[in-house]
């Protein structure tokens, strides 16, 4: 197993650090503090932004030929730009003010996948969705606790529930957009810590955010066989993405979440983000399409 590091990108503690995102008509770094419900930027000059949102704000993704994003919020998704702040509601996921919105990505034919879960009791409360231009939202795997990564690659689609410890493989239709089970290609040792925020690489290798697991794993999600791993010097990491000019850089978030004093006394730096150089390349991303 090849080892890299990380290194201290920008110190926190952001609670529960998510949503890491390579903005490149912006050359910057992006993330999202869920409980501190804001979002940050970080441009090629190593300003930082910080956007107070007001509400949960999970995840973004960026919109085909505008200089917005799409923000998960507490239970819907909404446009963003920098300049402007909170635009419209594209698409409300869920009435319940106990769900909130967790990860999500664009797949390559420009639909949103967003997942949710319930703020107490996640187990099975949460779903994730296709939000598909002006469609309402489709639920595409209901009953999921913690909706957690989601990457494609070719025809397969790749979805964790954290809360199972795998990943799993779906067969994927980018006309269609219809996805059906396989099998569980990467399953992780307890030991790992479970399965958060995810991205791949040109070779179709993922790299998983393992919560409690102190790095981003590379897995082959074709033999199940554990690649490699991103140290990083917390227990909690959350999500990870590629960017970067060269896309081989990536950007790692980690939360302080649930942490005892002691956890955190001996783990300083949760809560904060960090960034790895890599002799990989990641997929670039895709954006929504109107």
């Amino acid at each position: 197993m090849q080892i890299y590091q990380s290194e201290l990108f920008s110190q926190g503690p952001f609670e529960l650090g998510e949503g890491a995102f390579w903005w490149p008509e912006r050359s910057s770094w992006c993330w999202a503090d869920i409980l501190g419900h804001s979002l940050y930027m970080m441009d090629k000059e190593g300003h930082r932004t910080k956007y107070h949102i007001g509400e949960y704000v999970s995840m973004m993704v960026p919109v085909q030929g505008s200089q917005e994003l799409l923000l998960g919020l507490q239970g819907r998704v909404v446009r963003f730009s920098p300049e402007q702040g909170l635009g419209r509601t594209l698409a409300v996921l869920d009435g319940n003010p106990g769900i909130r919105c967790n990860d999500g990505k664009c797949d390559p034919a420009g639909r949103l996948w967003i997942g949710t879960m319930h703020l107490i009791t996640q187990k099975d409360n949460g779903a994730l969705y296709c939000v598909e231009r002006n469609q309402p939202p489709l639920i595409k795997i209901a009953q999921v606790s913690i909706s957690n990564g989601i990457v494609w690659y070719g025809d397969k689609m790749y979805f964790n529930d954290t809360a199972t410890g795998m990943v799993r493989e779906y067969a994927y239709e980018v006309n269609s957009g219809e996805i059906r089970f396989v099998r569980n290609a990467v399953i992780i040792p307890g030991e790992l810590g479970c399965p958060d925020g995810m991205t791949i690489d040109e070779e179709g290798m993922l790299w998983v955010a393992h919560w409690g697991g102190g790095g981003v794993y590379r897995w082959n999600p074709v033999t199940g066989e554990l690649l490699g791993k991103i140290e990083v010097p917390v227990l909690q990491v959350s999500s990870c993405v590629f960017g970067g000019p060269d896309m081989q850089e990536m950007l790692i978030t980690t939360a302080r979440e649930h942490m005892t004093a002691q956890q955190i006394e001996a783990y300083p730096l949760s809560g904060s983000v960090f960034h790895a150089r890599l002799p990989f390349k990641g997929l670039p991303v895709n954006y929504f399409k109107y």
